[in-house]
């Protein structure tokens, strides 16, 4: 016996209508062609599926058998199409995020799981990746998106800058800076510096700051995230610059924000494949970094 998908698809929506012309709306085609459907579902098997006198359209005990076991075993269709669905309105699907480590546990980790909070449906991993890996894993397929800083230049990819970063110094609770409205670079040397590591994007964008102002630094030790940066200080380590949204992401960070003298801001960028820019997922992910808010 030969039943195909759509034989079925056509037999369920004409069993939970009653009627062929509603089915036939509802499918998009014709009404004769859900009763031709239905009559050569209906010889495939042998018996009748409705009940076709006077103008009734009613399932048979055949039909109420045939629907059971439809949804016994044929709901594996059934979960394919509501995926297709949640896919097509962003609600569902996969979406696959390599980041910088400056953003990936803050900002994206946050608009990640905000998203995935409100669409159960929806899956987004998220890679903590340096600028480099990022774009490789982009262009090797094993990445949709890449949220880095820089722009890459590439036709074949779309860039948005979604943010920016607006560092901040922190320190600990006891340091002496900690009163000061804002502090300048040469006093922030003073002490070593906590950074991310040298291949960080955000560190080199430090690092040329402190070069421009003319003031020399040291590195006490390097930490590979914003958290870890911020854990440190907050034991008596050093000094740091973060992200001042990441402050708030921090459960309990115990150290003190100060703005620096100068202005530092340092573009968050989302890039994909041009032909990936429509995906509902991709548009979700891209206003909740645009709109971020800790």
């Amino acid at each position: 016996m030969r039943l195909s998908a759509r034989q079925i698809e056509i037999f369920q929506m004409a069993y939970r209508l009653k009627s062929t012309r509603k089915a036939a709306d509802a499918l998009h085609i014709s009404q004769p062609a859900i009763s031709r459907a239905v009559a050569e579902l209906e010889l495939e098997i042998g018996v009748a599926l409705f009940d076709r006198s006077g103008r009734k359209f009613e399932p048979t005990a055949a039909a109420h058998s045939l629907q059971e076991a439809a949804l016994k075993h044929y709901h594996g269709l059934e979960r394919v199409k509501d995926a297709a669905r949640q896919i097509a309105s962003g609600l569902g699907g996969h979406l696959r995020v390599a980041a910088l480590p400056v953003v990936a546990d803050t900002r994206v980790a946050s608009a990640a799981g905000r998203l995935m909070a409100r669409h159960p449906a929806l899956r987004i991993d998220v890679d903590v990746l340096n600028e480099d890996s990022c774009l490789a894993a982009l262009r090797e397929g094993r990445a949709d998106c890449v949220v880095i800083s820089s722009d890459p230049g590439d036709p074949n990819l779309v860039c948005t800058r979604v943010a920016d970063v607006l560092p901040t110094a922190i320190f600990h609770p006891n340091d002496e800076l900690v009163r000061v409205r804002k502090v300048t670079l040469a006093e922030l040397a003073k002490v070593p510096q906590i950074m991310l590591p040298t291949h960080s994007p955000f560190r080199r964008a430090v690092e040329h700051m402190f070069d421009q102002a003319g003031v020399t630094f040291q590195i006490m030790a390097e930490a590979g995230t914003q958290s870890a940066l911020i854990r440190m200080v907050s034991q008596g380590a050093g000094r740091a610059i973060v992200d001042q949204e990441s402050l708030n992401l921090v459960a309990k960070p115990d150290v003190i924000a100060v703005p620096l003298a100068v202005e530092l801001k340092w573009p968050i960028r989302i890039v994909s494949p041009s032909a990936s820019t429509d995906a509902p997922g991709l548009q979700r992910l891209v206003r909740e970094l645009e709109d971020f808010k800790c």
